[in-house]
């Protein structure tokens, strides 16, 4: 299959933009940076014989933090064929940046770290945001944090048909640590835009500025039924679905 063309504006460039930016933020990700696909610039699909389907795409990232523009990205994603087993095979991505890490965050997570370690009490928080869409400026570092947490699961989840995002958190308790990486138990609902479906997830997430961010397991959720999308603002914009032209 020759090289082909995608519309950068229309959902295959975008559902691989999107699983470049979970693996960004599984490297790069920290309760002060957590990137967000901000627009494809150009995308290619390739047929791989044996291997899979392989993405090209080009595109701007933002930071949920600042809400601003950090840098131009190039990315390879190849979605691995099947091989007949049931078991799905999470995507493969090699990305290179600019300016990505231009912004320097060391000073607010030491900050945020000492604070962590010397509070009297351990912090816990839920439904973030509210139905209002309303986060407490004291709770925005760890919906961030969850953010990128659930990129982990997001790029693992990841296929040619889904495009996910983290719609909220149910819960975040922080737990007891001996030693300077702290832990938290997340529970976080993630939407998968094509099926409109709500999943839950709870998290068990490790954080130290030295060592970044860690998911050491992650537990799906049955699925429910009468779930919805929160009335919150979700993290990005719908694909658009419409049909490739030919």
């Amino acid at each position: 299959m020759p090289v082909e063309e995608l519309n950068p504006g229309h959902y295959p460039a975008r559902r691989a933009a999107v699983v470049a930016q979970h693996h960004l933020n599984t490297q790069h990700g920290s309760p002060y940076r957590w990137l967000l696909l901000e627009r494809v610039l150009s995308a290619t699909l390739e047929a791989m014989a044996g291997m899979g389907m392989k993405y090209n795409v080009e595109f701007s990232v933002k930071d949920a933090v600042t809400d601003q523009s950090v840098g131009l990205c190039s990315s390879e994603v190849l979605f691995p064929a099947s091989g007949g087993s049931e078991e799905q095979t999470p995507p493969h991505v090699q990305s290179s940046c600019e300016n990505l890490l231009n912004s320097n965050t060391t000073e607010e997570e030491k900050a945020l770290h000492l604070q962590l370690r010397g509070n009297s009490s351990l912090v816990s928080g839920d439904y973030i945001p509210d139905s209002f869409g309303f986060i407490a400026p004291e709770m925005k570092p760890f919906w961030h944090l969850a953010g990128v947490a659930s990129s982990f699961v997001m790029l693992k989840e990841s296929n040619e048909s889904t495009l996910y995002n983290m719609a909220q958190v149910a819960n975040v308790t922080q737990l007891e640590s001996q030693n300077d990486t702290l832990m938290f138990r997340y529970h976080v609902l993630l939407h998968e835009m094509v099926s409109q479906e709500i999943i839950h997830w709870k998290l068990l997430v490790s954080w130290c500025p030295a060592e970044g961010v860690k998911v050491l397991s992650a537990e799906w959720q049955p699925k429910c039924q009468h779930c919805v999308v929160p009335l919150a603002k979700t993290t990005q914009t719908p694909p658009d679905t419409s049909p490739t032209p030919p």
